[in-house]
């Protein structure tokens, strides 16, 4: 085998200790790569290119590690509504409840419901502006269950003759179906009443009970 000048300068320079690990590099007994008079790191036959590493073959930075795999995120069951009144199984305390009335939290039909911030003006008909959101929410839930049918039940308190109470809670029913029809709703869909001081729900005897006991509920009737 023939060896040029600088084959030889270069394995002059080698420590005579070096030994190869099968790796790209010669090493000596320390793992530390051998290196040549000129400073250059020495290939075993086993080199590449891809195998260079840094402060050899003009390598100057680490080579960046793989950035690990992110774990896949948990598969989170869907929850199951059996009987589609929008309350889920595990919350839905009446789970066959039809699809086609409004339910409660519970998933339970609503049968009635007061409408507590709908008021009028004082021994009057006339629904005051602060009526309109309430009102519009229960115009929202009539376009939703589109063949449902409600009575809407008017109430007073007790203050004041009977005949005339009951002919005062006429005229409030009424009152707010016609606010109803203005908003699109079918007058064959509503039944309007009037109780009078019937019913009462709290103690005519005092402000706070009487103001309980004029009141508008909606009852749905089919």
């Amino acid at each position: 085998m023939k060896f040029n000048i600088f084959s030889v300068a270069l394995l002059t320079a080698v420590s005579f200790n070096a030994y190869s690990n099968d790796g790209p590099y010669w090493t000596d007994s320390n793992g530390v790569i051998v290196r040549s008079g000129f400073g250059e790191c020495l290939h075993t036959i086993n080199w590449t290119p891809e195998a260079a590493v840094e402060g050899c073959d003009g390598v100057t930075a680490t080579k960046t590690k793989p950035e690990p795999a992110m774990a896949a995120a948990p598969v989170v069951a869907a929850k199951i509504d059996s009987d589609g009144d929008g309350v889920t199984d595990d919350l839905d305390k009446c789970p066959n409840s039809p699809s086609d009335k409004p339910v409660d939290a519970d998933g339970c039909t609503i049968v009635s419901v007061v409408l507590k911030d709908v008021k009028f003006e004082s021994n009057s008909s006339e629904l005051t502006a602060s009526s309109h959101a309430q009102l519009d929410k229960a115009v929202d839930a009539m376009n939703k269950y589109d063949q449902l049918r409600i009575e809407i039940q008017a109430y007073t308190d007790s203050m004041g003759e009977a005949a005339y109470n009951q002919y005062l809670s006429e005229q409030r029913a009424n009152s707010v179906r016609d606010y109803m029809i203005g908003k699109g709703i079918a007058a064959s869909r509503m039944k309007a009443v009037g109780y009078g001081e019937s019913n009462p729900v709290a103690d005519n005897g005092t402000r706070d009970g009487r103001a309980e006991n004029r009141r508008v509920e909606l009852k749905i009737i089919e």
